[in-house]
């Protein structure tokens, strides 16, 4: 399934190091997931994600906050995939809450997966790692992801970017890509204490190269806070914490009573490669 990111060749798992036969090895941490994101690769010192946005991540998903989506999104995946036997891979996993979850559920209607996932934020994957010892994580970027030809059925890409070229790639024969956008009224309540004029999200295209489009699935539901804590989470693991100073921070504790949560969810099967070529 792996394979090195400095040489493309297959990686042959050794106890706790991964390997490739022209030699470059890659040690699994103690944590349980394995680092294959050479430092000549990044763009930065630490890349994705950062600690304080990760935990407030944590701490909202242990809430089950957005429990409709990944309801919704396990559907999405079981349709698919009618078989028994699921290769599953999320890529930009954060702290690998969807995976988790999707994983649980399928398991409860008789599917097995091989569940695996990436991102370019190491400490996120170490948290993904740790809450889930049977699930395979790597730190890498979804532009290069070290993962051989054909070796996954479906992917998740859920409000993270990613390159559809090398999902096509990754997914065998008629694989399918399931990614999560923001909808229209998505925490649009939060928007109107930050923004003047705030503005809804655009709708997702409906076209993306190497992939027809199967569904698109509208999941709105209103997300009532149990306590300022909540609020706090919410915010905190989102770009609009940027916006906000402590006092306001604070201020919505006390006040956001719920927001709408909207979500636009697709379902991408990949092309035959004579169907790609016919569309360019």
């Amino acid at each position: 399934m792996w394979r090195c990111p400095l040489c493309k060749h297959p990686l042959t798992i050794h106890d706790k190091t991964w390997q490739c036969d022209n030699g470059h090895a890659f040690d699994k941490a103690k944590a349980g997931y394995v680092n294959l994101l050479p430092v000549q690769f990044k763009k930065s010192l630490q890349p994705g994600d950062d600690k304080i946005m990760l935990r407030a991540r944590r701490g909202f998903h242990q809430r089950q906050s957005y429990q409709p989506l990944m309801t919704a999104l396990t559907d999405l995946v079981s349709q698919a995939h009618p078989e028994t036997q699921i290769r599953l891979y999320d890529a930009g996993c954060g702290e690998g809450a969807y995976l988790r979850n999707i994983a649980e559920s399928l398991a409860l209607q008789g599917k097995s997966t091989t569940a695996a996932g990436s991102d370019i934020a190491k400490l996120a994957v170490e948290m993904a790692a740790k809450q889930a010892k049977t699930h395979q994580y790597v730190v890498a970027s979804s532009h290069q992801l070290p993962l051989e030809d054909e070796s996954v059925d479906t992917i998740m890409q859920i409000f993270a970017p990613g390159d559809a070229g090398e999902y096509a790639r990754v997914l065998s024969s008629r694989g399918t890509l399931l990614t999560v956008s923001p909808g229209p009224e998505h925490l649009y309540e939060l928007k109107q204490h930050i923004y003047d004029s705030p503005e809804r999200h655009v709708l997702p295209d409906a076209a993306l190269s190497h992939f027809s489009l199967q569904e698109s699935r509208q999941i709105t539901f209103t997300l009532n806070f149990e306590n300022p804590e909540h609020v706090s989470e919410l915010i905190a693991m989102t770009p609009f914490s940027w916006k906000l100073d402590e006092g306001r921070k604070a201020t919505l504790g006390k006040t956001l009573e719920y927001v709408t949560a909207d979500f636009i969810c697709q379902v991408w099967r990949k092309q035959a490669p004579e169907e790609d070529h016919c569309e360019k």
